[in-house]
């Protein structure tokens, strides 16, 4: 018979054996993670093919962003001197358009009445309908077939605005995120790393930027889209993404949604036209900015591929080149190539 001594020498054994099986194993996993990074490094995956099945695209709406002034000059000065050699082919998504449903007037008036606005509303057109607060003042215009709305409130000589500090920014994002859960915001859309707060100060009837928390009456939440088949989604203006919101201590002052609905199943890939041909209609006049440079000479510090989300509806999301400079500045331009854009 084994005996005690035989059968805990077999089980150590074992149990050596077993680690070193489990440590071969890692080892394989980890060569075979290694190889396939240094493959896609060496030999990168072709691009998807070109299947233009959406056939020739509306040219890109750029009137949203800020139009550079004829003496404007653009260097490039990326780390390699050049312009980036980016991906070929990019796809194109088909935008939803919202139509209104049935009911859908008595679903905006439930939502609205809890935050206040309980009068009958005024129909601007369409699908348009505005909403007072007779009680706080303010007013909300809402598009009641996609929720997109703009809050406009009476705050500039409101003495509990006036007298009162955020608790924090935490605080005042969290205000943020509860007041545009009520219009069933997808916070898988906009995630918290993209999130950006500022913090504003009331002055004789202006809001001036503060770089102090506790010198702020206001503090102003932008949320940012998540990205996209790994491209960044950027908005025509910096300081104008799909929402953002206007927090004092207690609630939203002022916000505004205007997101579109992209079809994340329904797309078709484009050829580009590159980062030089680029870089010509840039230099030319053709792309729009981000933001008002502070000066006339702008050096390009990189390149991106991003897409371009404007606030009024276009037919698909296409994707721009952004040539980024200093302190966020972006100038962009349509990436599609020419041939697959119809004509103004």
């Amino acid at each position: 018979m084994t005996n005690l001594t035989e059968t805990a020498s077999f089980s150590r054994k074992s149990f050596i054996w077993v680690l070193r099986l489990v440590g071969v194993i890692i080892i394989l996993i980890l060569l075979i993670s290694l190889g396939r990074v240094l493959k896609n490094t060496i030999f990168p995956p072709k691009p998807l093919p070109a299947t233009v099945a959406f056939g020739k695209l509306p040219k890109p709406d750029l009137t949203e962003g800020i139009k550079p002034s004829a003496g404007i000059t653009y260097k490039i000065e990326t780390i390699s001197g050049q312009l980036p050699t980016l991906p070929n082919t990019a796809k194109v998504f088909a935008i939803v358009a919202n139509e209104s449903s049935f009911g859908a007037l008595e679903r905006t008036r439930t939502i609205v009445s809890k935050l206040g606005f309980t009068q009958e509303p005024q129909k601007i057109s369409g699908n348009i309908y505005k909403f007072q607060n007779t009680k706080e003042g303010g007013t909300i215009t809402i598009d009641i077939s996609s929720n997109n709305f703009i809050l406009e409130g009476d705050y500039f000589n409101n003495p509990e605005i006036i007298s009162t500090r955020p608790r924090s920014l935490e605080d005042a994002v969290d205000l943020a995120k509860d007041f545009f859960s009520n219009f069933d915001l997808v916070w898988e859309e906009f995630p918290k790393d993209r999130i950006q707060t500022s913090t504003l100060r009331l002055d004789a009837g202006q809001l001036t930027e503060t770089p102090s928390l506790s010198s702020a009456n206001l503090v102003r939440v932008n949320f940012q889209r998540a990205s996209l088949d790994g491209l960044n989604i950027i908005s025509p203006q910096e300081d104008r993404p799909p929402a953002q919101a206007l927090v004092s201590e207690r609630k939203v002052v002022e916000a505004e949604l205007s997101k579109l609905s992209t079809a994340h199943n329904e797309f078709a890939t484009y050829p580009l036209k590159g980062t030089a041909k680029a870089f010509e209609q840039i230099t030319s006049g053709q792309g729009a900015l981000n933001k008002r440079p502070t000066g006339a000479n702008i050096p390009i510090r990189s390149v991106d591929l991003c897409y371009l989300e404007t606030k009024n509806y276009q037919s698909y999301l296409q994707p721009v080149y952004a040539f980024k400079s200093d302190d966020g500045l972006i100038v962009y331009v349509a990436a599609v190539d020419d041939f697959w854009i119809t004509a103004d």
